[in-house]
């Protein structure tokens, strides 16, 4: 069983009574802040962050940039759509070419509007070729890409935020509802830690650098249940993805023979967290998870055999 209409959701408007937790909703949109301010914020609200002041590789910043130039054009029965596409490599030079592309019945038709190119060594942004369009002005779009990548090698962009949020929504034991974008489930637990979240959004979108907004919302779920039985649904659904993903994991590390100590060490305790989520969620919901009795038999397998192979390890070091 999993939700598939937000009128599945039983949901209270204050913590009035018994509540299992909150259900938390949440869009960074194309969310880009500079990464001092990230910092500040981050360290202010007690929120983990490891990026610092590192500004983004300027190749990395070149291809977001670029990627992000996009324009649809309607011209009466004609329809045109403008990006930018990967151009012939040369030695320390990425390349890539403004084009129109014209939607056809049979067929869609390509024109070259500009280059666009970066230059590893020297850091220079520069274009060229730039074609006369009736439909298009490339020279604003080739200058909306140089001003993009200024913000890119300064800002922390979405990639970057979605894996600050996710190491907080993981802190929070939250797990995320199977109806459609970023929907998650925070137990009553940690609602303290879900203010802070929101505050944290709410920052972000102040120092967002795109104009679209960021939002966030939260609300109360009520304690009884039917509540109890879509959320262990709910539990079913998130965890399963977790646990595939560590047996994956830990037998690539025992197949491949890795010697990182630390590497499966912190597996190990990832293994560890999960189990103890799972014992978090039988308490809160007053019922046992057994579904995956199976599956965490096998990943506590591969866990103490990572052990085995950690403690052989470290005893060897200190032999040589």
């Amino acid at each position: 069983m999993s939700i598939t209409n937000m009128s599945d959701l039983m949901a209270v408007k204050g913590d009035s009574g018994d509540v299992l937790g909150k259900f938390l909703y949440f869009s960074l949109a194309s969310v880009q802040v500079e990464r001092n301010r990230l910092t500040e914020l981050c360290q202010s609200l007690g929120i983990p962050y490891a990026g610092g002041n590192r500004k983004n590789k300027s190749g990395d910043a070149f291809r977001s940039a670029t990627g992000d130039l996009y324009q649809r054009v309607v011209d009466g029965r004609h329809i045109y759509k403008v990006y930018c596409r990967d151009n012939q490599r040369e030695a320390g030079i990425i390349s890539r070419e403004l084009v129109k592309e014209t939607l056809g019945a049979e067929t869609n038709k390509y024109v070259k509007l500009a280059n666009i190119q970066f230059d590893r060594e020297t850091e220079h942004f520069g274009y060229g070729n730039v074609a006369y369009d009736p439909h298009v002005d490339p020279y604003a779009l080739c200058q909306r890409a140089e001003e993009l990548y200024e913000i890119y090698k300064l800002c922390a962009g979405r990639k970057q935020i979605e894996g600050i949020a996710d190491t907080y929504l993981d802190m929070m034991d939250a797990i995320k509802i199977s109806i459609h974008g970023r929907l998650y489930f925070v137990p009553k637990t940690h609602m303290a830690m879900l203010n802070i979240f929101e505050d944290f959004i709410e920052a972000l979108n102040i120092h967002n650098r795109n104009t679209t907004p960021l939002t966030v919302n939260s609300m109360y779920v009520l304690d009884d249940q039917k509540q109890r039985d879509k959320m262990a649904a709910e539990f079913y659904n998130h965890i399963r993805k977790e646990i595939e993903l560590y047996q994956e994991r830990a037998e690539h590390f025992i197949v491949s023979n890795c010697q990182s100590v630390a590497v499966m060490d912190r597996w190990v305790l990832k293994i560890a967290a999960l189990e103890e989520k799972k014992r978090h969620y039988e308490e809160l919901l007053h019922k046992e998870l057994d579904e995956l009795n199976g599956e965490f038999s096998t990943l506590r397998m591969f866990s103490q055999e990572l052990q085995i192979k950690t403690r052989r390890l470290q005893s060897m070091k200190k032999c040589a």
